[in-house]
């Protein structure tokens, strides 16, 4: 009976903890779990975004990232500048990083997905302009 309850006491307070909404400092999240942007516009970060979508590549913690990243959270994110100053949000589906054309890799211009240097033979693309030097890629 011990055992029992304690594993409801977990459950309820683990329950409990994922129902409650994201905060970041003294900031409330919004209902859709991103943070408003900003009026003023950041003109030291290079790329950036008004309409809430995420800007690939950006730098966060002097790390580049092309897609968005599990970096320092349980939830995936991206950033809404180039480089990261505050400004971000949690990934939907159709946030996650596109298929770069034409893509350089092995010294070859690519126009479209291939399986070249695929070891199962799977269909991939570049997520910059030139893998060879970035080896960001996905899966088509």
């Amino acid at each position: 009976m011990a055992l029992c309850l304690g594993i409801f006491v977990i459950w309820v307070g683990a329950s409990m903890f994922l129902q409650l909404d994201p905060v970041i400092g003294d900031l409330q999240m919004s209902e859709d779990y991103i943070i408003l942007p900003e009026e003023k516009e950041d003109a030291a970060s290079g790329a950036e975004t008004k309409d809430m979508k995420c800007v690939f590549p950006f730098t966060y913690r002097g790390i580049k990232f092309f897609d968005c990243t599990f970096h320092d959270s349980i939830f995936l994110w991206c950033s809404l500048n180039a480089d990261y100053t505050g400004r971000w949000k949690y990934c939907t589906k159709t946030d996650y990083a596109k298929c770069v054309f034409p893509f350089m890799y092995g010294n070859k211009s690519y126009q479209t997905c291939t399986k070249t240097g695929s070891i199962i033979k799977r269909y991939w693309c570049s997520l910059s302009p030139n893998f060879d030097e970035d080896r960001a890629w996905k899966y088509c």
